[in-house]
């Protein structure tokens, strides 16, 4: 090697040297993280608005650095790059992230109802709030597109209606024969379900014009020879043709002299008994307890001395293409002024009106006009209540409009048997689930086969009366639940009979107490008698809480006779007393477990306040 080529090679080696070494003051570049979404799963090619959605999300940091924490932000939008207008719908957590590591989230989201349709892309976007100092901002990823439908509009049910009737007049609490039930008297429940049938969607009222009393083939009712009443008489009659009421065809009407007609149960009952009192209030009584359609229900009585002969007749169409009920009647009492003369009208197709010829002058007894389904307090539309003038044109009710209607799931209907009841029979079809006991109530069940628009099903359900309540010689009030079942649909019926009074009013509880035995002593049975008293009226449902320290209970009775409680803790027991009673005393038997006791006694009612009472015994 000459001397040139040396001295090259070791200026070049020195200029390498040199080049390694770092300068003093020079500064290098400091690796960073740099945060992508790598995938993100796909979407449904459709979903509804409002709805959830779930994606997985893989985040991945490819930069030099660990990332610290962030967040992933998940928007809908519709281009094909991430804009600042789109839509957020959800942000997360992203724990810490080492160089080269990814993570897999899994993210719900909602996709907002209010959102335009058509089609959209979710995109996801790594350190969304922009925490962290990245090598590039390339954070984004959108999905494949996704078409957001409307929220589908709920397809109504089949149209269906169900009624469950007693053969007892609620506020008389009388059959057809002018019975009334005591223990261990048969009562038949009629469930009937019925399947687009008039009037199951409500009615529409309007004034109509006036019309006298139509003419037809006409029939006398004579309730002297039937009831031997013309004062709150009823008639019970076949229909000349199949009426639909309220989505059920009627086959039988009872017509009272009082003003009015009902369907499944005898119409004795008159106006300003005690419905305007009770403390349920009007629309829920009328509207669950009867089933019926009222002109002008009132006091009203064929008998009076100035009503002269006074009538209610029965005309039906010589070609059955509507069948009328007029009443010439007097007020009962007073003299029988003012007098009244009014039609009901029923027509095939379900329509109902009401038209009121002659004087028919204000005063005498209050009255109601309207009409019930029987289902429910919505079930009612009272035209008026307490008047005493007949409405001021005649009216008319239309059944409204019904959905399409097709075939409805076969199904089942149910009834419920009050506690001490027992049951008797059930038309085929129908199967005791659970027996009713002295402290629990039964269930009877009834298949029903689709129905065709049209048709009904009726599956009737005989039980017992319950038998006496502790010192009462009849039974307590109790309540009768049905129910129908059928596909996706559930309609229910409540009817109640009241053996002790109707007249449940808002009533206040007084309690006292009475130590009946001797000296307290220690493991010695002692009795405690609690009056439960109500006034102005009977307790509806009524229930008492005790709360005993410083003994046990042995036992708790209504004279002598054990009542329904619950297992006694901690010194506490709650019991079921008799409903419609207003003068109850419960006999707490009991053994002192120290020379010192006290009861504290807490009574309630679904139409009283709660009571309460704490007394303390000493030896």
């Amino acid at each position: 090697m000459n001397r040139t080529r040396a001295a090259l090679l070791v200026s070049s080696i020195l200029v390498a040297l040199l080049a390694a070494v770092p300068v003093a003051g020079a500064k290098t570049k400091a690796a960073l993280p740099d945060l992508v979404v790598k995938k993100v799963s796909k979407p449904p090619k459709t979903k509804t608005v409002g709805t959830k959605l779930k994606l997985v999300v893989k985040v991945a940091n490819v930069g030099g650095a660990a990332a610290g924490k962030s967040k992933l932000g998940l928007y809908l939008g519709k281009g094909k790059k991430h804009r600042k207008k789109d839509k957020r719908l959800n942000r997360v957590k992203v724990k810490p992230l080492a160089a080269g590591k990814g993570k897999k989230l899994k993210v719900r989201v909602v996709l907002p109802a209010k959102t335009k349709l058509g089609s959209y892309r979710l995109f996801a976007c790594a350190d969304d709030t922009k925490k962290l100092k990245e090598e590039r901002e390339r954070n984004c990823k959108g999905t494949r597109k996704i078409r957001l439908l409307a929220i589908p509009v709920p397809v109504p049910p089949p149209a269906a209606a169900f009624t469950m009737s007693d053969g007892l007049d609620w506020g008389f609490v009388y059959n057809a024969n002018e019975e009334g039930p005591s223990a261990g008297t048969p009562i038949t429940l009629a469930l009937t379900a019925g399947n687009g049938i008039p009037g199951q969607a409500g009615y529409t009222r309007a004034n109509a014009g006036a019309e006298g009393f139509r003419t037809g083939s006409t029939t006398t009712l004579d309730f002297d020879a039937t009831n031997n009443s013309e004062d709150d008489g009823q008639v019970t009659l076949q229909l000349p043709f199949a009426f639909p009421f309220g989505g059920v065809k009627e086959q039988t009407i009872s017509v009272s002299t009082n003003g009015w007609v009902s369907f499944g149960s005898p119409a004795w009952d008159y106006w300003d008994d005690v419905q305007p009192t009770d403390y349920r209030g009007i629309q829920t009584v009328v509207g669950e307890l009867e089933r019926g359609i009222m002109p002008y229900w009132a006091d009203l009585d064929v008998g009076e001395p100035n009503s002269g002969d006074g009538t209610v007749r029965q005309v039906v169409a010589a070609d059955n293409s509507w069948v009328a009920y007029q009443w010439d009647v007097a007020q009962h009492s007073g003299g029988g002024d003012p007098l009244r003369s009014f039609q009901l009208v029923l027509f095939p197709d379900g329509s109902f009106r009401f038209d009121y010829p002659g004087a028919n002058t204000a005063g005498g007894n209050k009255s109601f006009v309207g009409y019930s389904l029987g289902t429910g307090a919505g079930s009612a539309d009272v035209v008026s209540a307490e008047g005493e003038t007949v409405p001021a044109s005649s009216l008319l009710f239309t059944p409204n409009a019904l959905p399409a209607v097709g075939p409805s799931a076969a199904g089942e209907v149910t009834a419920v048997l009050p506690k001490g009841s027992s049951f008797i029979s059930g038309d085929t079809g129908c199967s005791l689930v659970t027996a009713p006991g002295k402290f629990n109530t039964g269930l009877v069940s009834c298949s029903v086969p689709a129905l065709a628009p049209g048709e009904q099903a009726t599956r009737s359900v005989t039980f017992a009366t319950p038998i006496n309540a502790p010192g009462e010689s009849s039974p307590a009030n109790f309540r009768l639940l049905g129910s129908y079942l059928a596909g996706g649909l559930a309609l229910s019926d409540g009817d109640e009979v009241d053996t002790f009074t109707t007249s449940l009013q808002q009533a206040t509880i007084q309690i006292d107490t009475e130590f009946t035995t001797g000296t307290l002593e220690v493991g010695a049975p002692e009795t405690i008698d609690v009056h439960i008293k109500s006034t102005p009226s009977g307790l509806d449902e009524p229930t008492a809480k005790f709360e005993l320290t410083g003994a046990t209970f042995n036992s708790i009775e209504i004279d002598n006779e054990a009542i329904e409680c619950t297992p006694p803790s901690g010194g506490s027991t709650t019991c079921v007393l008799i409903s419609g009673s207003a003068d109850t005393t419960v006999e707490l038997n009991i053994v002192p477990t120290q020379t010192t006791l006290e009861l504290k006694t807490t009574a309630q009612a679904l139409n009283a306040p709660t009571a309460t009472l704490g007394v303390g015994y000493a030896a």
